[in-house]
């Protein structure tokens, strides 16, 4: 029997792939669940998924309520696919005043969360074969968004402390080169890059569209961005490169991941950046996303300028980092989102894990992220349980070390 023939007909030789190749983030939930339900909650300490836990701000659920309120049956049907006229009004006129632009409302397309807005663009500009740079470590998904669209993911290895390397960049930059992701703060590593660095970085991509004779664009994906333990500046996509573009929800600072809702903001120094705008409603459309969800639209400018009360995920980083450090592990520098990202003690991240959840703890391995040799631990999760993981964490170090 060949091995095209001993695939299930049931679905399509393409996602038999990709569920063989499906989320390592989403395995060890599923394991999660499974060993829940064996062994009961309490037993279980699952720092697996990067699902937000601090609750929504008050000025949501107020917000909730108001919106709910209003009776108008034209607020509940269809729209243009690019969102809500006055909500993209609404954000064209702070982000202008943000990023120092003149950014319009044809500059904003409201998407079903980044991962939409990611999807959105990618099917956009990508041609079948285009590359699309990810920096190590990057979000596994990626991968997915990628490959949807005809395209080949690239990874480009980053410095040990995972900043950006601008020489390997521009190493990586190639003819095929259509588009890089970049995602500070970073998921898995919770790094936030250099301002001057992804500056570096917009440079090398502009210069290198100005030989292709083509664009090459800079996503730069923030859904973290205002989940940060540092003063350090956030760079704007749109300042360091003229094909810079933003792609962000709300889902971690309002902590509304369920909700998917979000946005893209295209550089308004884009050449033809009108046709681009147009080209998102349509991929919007044929996605059939039709149009970010009305509802939550609605709600986001009621919530201006709020966020989830960091202070959750602020002690228990701190309680993470110090334990672990104590018990012996190794990380880099983890100042936003909600992750920490060990080097796995004996250089392999799946034994590791493996390892770890024999304790019941579990985590994800950095292969599944292009960082091999370290894993995964997501601290968005009650304070109580990082506590009573700190010696499972410890204990599993020193039995592997045995």
């Amino acid at each position: 029997m060949t091995a095209k023939e001993s695939l299930d007909p049931v679905i399509s030789a393409p996602m038999h792939r990709a569920m063989e190749a499906a989320s390592f983030i989403r395995q060890m939930f599923e394991e999660g669940n499974r060993l829940r339900a064996e062994l009961g909650d309490d037993a279980v300490f699952d720092f697996s998924l990067g699902n937000p836990c601090a609750p929504p701000p008050e000025s949501f659920f107020s917000a909730l309520r108001t919106v709910a309120g209003e009776s108008s049956p034209a607020d509940h049907r269809y729209m243009t696919n690019a969102g809500r006229p006055d909500v993209r009004q609404w954000l064209a006129r702070r982000l202008s005043a943000e990023h120092e632009l003149d950014i319009t409302s044809d500059h904003v397309v409201m998407t079903c969360g980044a991962a939409g807005g990611l999807n959105v663009l990618l099917k956009s500009v990508l041609e079948p074969q285009d590359e699309v740079l990810l920096l190590t470590p990057y979000f596994t998904e990626y991968l997915f968004y990628i490959q949807n669209h005809g395209g080949i993911p690239k990874a480009v290895p980053t410095q040990k402390s995972f900043q950006p390397d601008p020489e390997a960049f521009r190493r990586a930059l190639g003819p095929k080169t259509r588009a890089v992701i970049v995602n500070t703060p970073n998921n898995p590593s919770g790094v936030v890059y250099e301002p001057a660095l992804v500056e570096e970085l917009g440079r090398l991509v502009d210069e290198h569209s100005e030989r292709m004779g083509r664009p090459v664009y800079l996503f730069m994906d923030e859904p973290y961005r205002r989940i940060r333990y540092v003063d350090t500046p956030h760079p704007s996509a749109l300042l360091v490169s003229r094909n810079g573009i933003i792609v962000t929800s709300f889902s971690k600072e309002l902590g509304l991941a369920g909700e998917r809702i979000g946005y893209v903001v295209l550089n308004p120094r884009i050449e033809g950046v009108e046709v681009l705008f147009g080209a998102l409603g349509i991929a919007t459309r044929i996605l059939g996303f039709v149009n970010a969800p009305a509802f939550m639209q609605r709600i986001i400018p009621h919530c201006a300028g709020s966020t989830v009360d960091l202070s959750l995920y602020r002690k228990n980083r701190e309680i993470l980092i110090d334990g672990l450090t104590r018990a012996g592990y190794e990380m880099p520098s983890p100042d936003g989102a909600f992750f920490l990202f060990p080097k796995a003690p004996g250089g392999d991240d799946r034994t590791f894990c493996d390892a770890l959840k024999k304790q019941c703890v579990l985590t994800v391995p950095g292969s599944g992220f292009g960082a091999p040799g370290h894993f995964r631990i997501s601290y968005a999760v009650p304070t109580e349980r990082v506590e009573k993981a700190i010696p499972l964490f410890a204990r599993a170090i020193d039995e592997f070390s045995d």
